[in-house]
């Protein structure tokens, strides 16, 4: 298969890139759900294996500050995974200090060649970010790259790639083929995997709902680090009681949420409908935001076709690198039933062009998919924001 053939040869390039260099340390940024979880996994399994000192970092969206700073130092290899794609003309501007730059993703981006750069992005090879891989198949594949032997580890792959919704197809059909063949994974019959390896005996549903929720719930509380321990050495009590916490703190936050909106309906413009959630979700990660928006699109009340967007305050902390210079509002976006065919066929336009557009023009940035989106700007240009993605909306 062409294709396949082609991404391999780019990261086959890749990982000659990394074992040729004279670089010794790696920081991975990565997002901060399961797919995010499993990938920045993955990534540190690869580059440990290639003799590189590696720290994480977990970010809800892809700060420019966090950037510059972690660019501007030695050199060393910046993996962005699951979070980079929609910004490479950025990634490749910061890089003063001429390290390497990995990004291992599969959200909309642009070709950039510059020899500093890896945009490992399946779909600059042909392949549907949407729906052939998530980012932890990425990850997976460079890994396997690095040393087939960790293969071992392609059960992650698997879990990572549930956030793509329906059959599992494309890339992401490898790491399933390899963590059957390994015996790390067995039908379960529900159309669902069991997942058997070390320290793992559970459905790989609820191996994702458990990583999504250290991410994003309890992102400020050491969360997204139990959920990596979790991806390589398997889910202690300890993690499963943390993680069922979480779930609870989530379940009401969302019914108030829920109460709320069902009391005082969502605000309406022509094009988009939203609501602001301002400190309801207070001490959580901006993700949450996203997911209650996609639980949200399928609710009655809400309208069809007008893009569904949610808001939120989110604190200036980055926990393990600093404080952001000011508090920030993160915005998700998602696209309703039908208003997702009108975007697939080209009759509405995408929101991941018209949400990171508006975040930009009120001093924000964003990125995402066709018909989920997220980005940041700062509190107090919420009306301005809104204005601007109704009018792009049109």
């Amino acid at each position: 298969m062409e294709r396949l053939h082609s991404f391999q040869g780019r990261l086959d390039s890749a990982v000659t890139a990394v074992r040729e260099s004279a670089i010794r340390e790696a920081v991975v940024l990565h997002h901060d759900e399961a797919d995010g979880l499993t990938s920045a996994a993955l990534t540190k399994i690869a580059l440990s294996n290639l003799g590189l000192e590696t720290r994480l970092i977990c970010l809800d969206k892809l700060y420019p500050e966090v950037v510059r700073d972690i660019e501007s130092g030695r050199p060393q290899v910046a993996a962005y995974i699951d979070l980079g794609s929609g910004h490479v003309d950025w990634l490749i501007e910061a890089n003063s200090s001429k390290g390497l730059v990995l990004v291992l993703d599969h959200h909309d981006t642009t070709s950039i060649q510059n020899p500093l750069l890896y945009n490992l992005n399946p779909e600059l090879y042909g392949f549907s970010g949407e729906k052939d891989a998530s980012s932890a198949t990425v990850a997976y594949l460079f890994c396997k790259t690095v040393d087939p032997e960790l293969s071992y580890y392609a059960h992650l792959a698997t879990i990572g790639s549930l956030e793509i919704p329906g059959e599992t197809q494309g890339l992401n059909l490898i790491a399933v083929s390899d963590a059957k063949a390994r015996g790390l994974v067995l039908d379960s019959g529900k159309g669902d995997l069991k997942i058997q390896a070390r320290g793992m005996n559970l459905s790989r549903t609820r191996a994702s709902s458990l990583l999504n929720v250290l991410g994003s719930v309890g992102y400020y509380r050491n969360g997204p680090e139990m959920g990596i321990e979790a991806c390589t050495t398997g889910f202690t009590d300890q993690t499963m009681a943390m993680a069922k916490e979480f779930e609870e703190e989530r379940k009401q936050a969302n019914r108030k949420m829920l109460a709320t909106i069902r009391k005082d309906g969502l605000s309406q413009k022509k094009n988009i409908q939203w609501f602001h959630a301002h400190d309801n979700y207070k001490g959580m990660g901006g993700k949450v935001v996203g997911s209650f928006c996609s639980y949200l699109r399928y609710q009655r009340g809400i309208s069809p076709i007008k893009y569904l967007i949610g808001m939120m305050n989110v604190p200036a902390d980055i926990p393990g690198w600093g404080k952001l210079p000011s508090s920030m509002v993160k915005v998700s976006g998602r696209a309703p039933q039908i208003l997702t065919s009108l975007i697939e066929k080209g009759k509405k336009p995408s929101l991941s062009k018209i949400l990171p557009e508006s975040c930009s023009r009120v001093g924000g940035f964003g990125d995402g998919h066709s018909v989920a989106a997220s980005g940041v700007f700062p509190v107090g240009k919420e009306e301005m924001f809104v204005d601007e993605i109704d009018r792009l909306a049109a």
